[in-house]
């Protein structure tokens, strides 16, 4: 057994549901439209931008090549006295 005001209750939550899932739908479609222009606004800019020239590869350092010579030097220290 229902009662009308039951039936009244329902279609309100129903309508009530309807207008805010329009809302929402309505905002999706206003944050891809955004989306969308700011995509075309950073491929305007790519295009107008001169292009960055390639960074230069990096090189080792001088402490980079004097940790490598002192380890050679130990290394070889070691094999010859190792050795005689």
């Amino acid at each position: 057994m229902t009662y009308r005001d039951d039936e009244f209750a329902h279609a309100e939550r129903a309508r009530a549901l309807i207008d805010e899932i329009a809302a929402l739908e309505r905002e999706k479609l206003a944050h891809a439209t955004t989306e969308q222009r700011l995509e075309d606004a950073r491929r305007q800019l790519a295009s107008l931008s001169p292009p960055q020239p390639e960074a230069l590869p990096h090189t080792p350092s001088a402490l980079a090549h004097a940790i490598a010579f002192c380890v050679a030097a130990a290394a070889a220290f070691a094999g010859y006295s190792l050795l005689f």
